[in-house]
């Protein structure tokens, strides 16, 4: 049975939207007033900002660049190693602008997670993956990708601890996404050790969850299957943080490449826990202030910041909206 078959109830539909609305727009007068209040406040130390993009370095934003396409490449292959260890052959371009489509998607609309999910499985199933393996697969990339940053932020978390300075915005970083990663990893325990749920589970559970992973057992996906992905995620949070580094130095701050690697592990938890944007804004604002607090300049830390998001969001965004609607209307075409 398809895990999209139970379609939720359509009376409850205009009531969600409105929540959304309502939610969206208070998260925006958040950000917004968040931003106005740290630009007025910081507004001294902020005002050469202007100067610190004016004089970076080209070379070295255009190398930032060159890191996020190997980004999108090992994420790429994170999806394509475990769906070939499902049975499918699949092409790396095809999966890449599939991620990219459920990339724009998942980041222009209010908590855009779940969209994202659905139309990166729905590429995946227009390319004769089966809805349920694509589910799965979507699942364990997912798992990998917590589990190689919480490598990271361990070894990132030690280095602070021994240097003597470890900033609160980090520590609380690393509880959120401990917890995150720890309920996924139940869930995905769950169908690679049991057929059927215990009787304590899944009197909790609606009906299509159970038989989702019933389905998932029948893969035999074992640990060994996942250390592929694993390598590929960690790729990924190994490159993503040399991106920001090399955004540093773009605006010609030299500092501890351990301070870049600091504000990647804040930018992934607001990433995580916001709505909207994949946390534009307090993401920024954020990863700001912890290069801050690690003796960054305020107006490096925000022009880095600024270097970084370009590729990290911007780019791959424009890209994702562009595959998206082209894909839309040649659809509508072969209509």
């Amino acid at each position: 049975m398809d895990v999209y078959s139970n379609e939720p109830d359509a009376k409850l539909e205009p009531e969600r939207h409105s929540w959304r609305r309502i939610l969206s727009i208070v998260w925006l007068l958040f950000i917004v007033g968040l931003i106005a209040y740290f630009v007025v406040s910081k507004r001294h130390e902020l005002s050469d900002i202007g100067d610190v993009l004016a004089s970076a370095d080209r070379r070295w934003i255009i190398f930032a660049g060159a890191i996020e396409f190997l980004i999108l490449i090992l994420m790429t292959k994170t999806y394509q190693t475990i769906l070939l260890s499902l049975g499918h052959r699949m092409p790396l371009h095809s999966i890449m602008t599939s991620y990219l489509k459920g990339l724009a998607v998942g980041t222009v609309v209010p908590f855009g997670g779940p969209a994202a999910m659905i139309v990166f499985i729905r590429s995946l199933t227009q390319l004769g993956v089966p809805t349920n393996d694509a589910v799965f697969a979507t699942t364990l990339a997912s798992l990998s990708g917590f589990a190689s940053f919480l490598v990271v932020l361990s070894i990132v978390l030690l280095t602070l601890f021994l240097t003597g300075y470890l900033p609160m915005i980090v520590i609380v970083a690393t509880i959120v996404l401990a917890v995150v990663f720890l309920v996924a990893a139940s869930f995905v325990a769950i169908p690679l050790h049991w057929k059927t749920l215990p009787s304590w589970i899944s009197r909790y559970l609606p009906g299509w969850i159970g038989r989702f992973l019933v389905q998932a057992h029948g893969h035999h996906v074992t640990v060994k299957d996942l250390r592929r992905p694993f390598l590929f995620s960690l790729g990924v949070d190994l490159s993503g943080a040399a991106m920001l580094y090399v955004a540093l130095l773009s605006v010609g701050e030299r500092t501890h490449i351990v301070a870049a690697f600091a504000g990647y592990q804040v930018e992934m938890l607001f990433n995580v826990i916001t709505p909207l944007f994949q946390g534009i804004g307090i993401a920024d604002l954020s990863i700001t202030l912890a290069l801050n607090e690690l003796g960054v300049a305020l107006s490096e830390a925000a022009g880095a910041t600024l270097v970084y998001r370009l590729w990290d969001l911007w780019v791959p965004l424009l890209a994702g909206a562009l595959i998206y609607l082209f894909s839309r209307g040649r659809h509508s075409n072969s209509g």
